[in-house]
């Protein structure tokens, strides 16, 4: 399910409950740990959503979860409340939304890195370098391979996109090879 206009109100109610910085982080954390949990669980997500079922056995469902995943007592109890009243569907988008709201709050900048191969630490850290210079925000960048990329890396920071990706390039030096054709 997509809507922020649910997502938003649950996100901002969950940062302003917690006041400790680190705590944000690992309650952000926790709500994406339950979130990628609940979207690859179809079983799970029958039973959380399933209108016969009592809320007091949803609730020791989410809590076996819970304690699985040793999430912290502030992310228990903010999945216990979005459980109660019916909205555990918009997990993701909650989980997407608190990201984005953690991030502004403390100044960061999340930056999506596509690249043919695996980033190591080292190049992580240039990218967040260059990244934090440009935004004038401490840059999170979020690494993943892409496959489907010759070489080079593309960039998505918010809607800007940088596409540094070998295909780009060919796709340029077509274009200019056409043009003096």
């Amino acid at each position: 399910m997509r809507d922020k206009k649910i997502a938003v109100p649950y996100a901002d109610a969950i940062i302003s409950a917690v006041k400790d910085a680190k705590e944000m982080e690992t309650v952000g954390v926790g709500l994406r740990q339950f979130a990628e949990v609940y979207a690859e669980n179809g079983d799970l997500r029958k039973m959380l959503n399933h209108p016969a079922l009592p809320n007091e056995n949803k609730q020791r469902i989410l809590k076996g979860i819970v304690d699985k995943l040793g999430l912290s007592a502030s992310a228990r109890r903010s999945l216990e409340v979005i459980q109660r009243r019916g909205r555990i569907g918009f997990i993701t988008d909650i989980a997407d939304a608190y990201d984005t709201m953690l991030d502004e709050k403390l100044g960061r900048q999340s930056v999506r890195v596509r690249s043919a191969f695996l980033l190591n630490t080292d190049e992580v850290g240039v990218l967040e370098t260059i990244f934090s210079k440009l935004t004038g925000k401490k840059a999170k960048v979020e690494a993943v391979v892409d496959k489907t990329l010759i070489g080079g890396l593309v960039a998505r920071l918010g809607s800007k996109v940088y596409d540094g990706s070998m295909s780009n390039q060919l796709k340029a030096l077509k274009v200019k090879l056409e043009q003096e054709a």
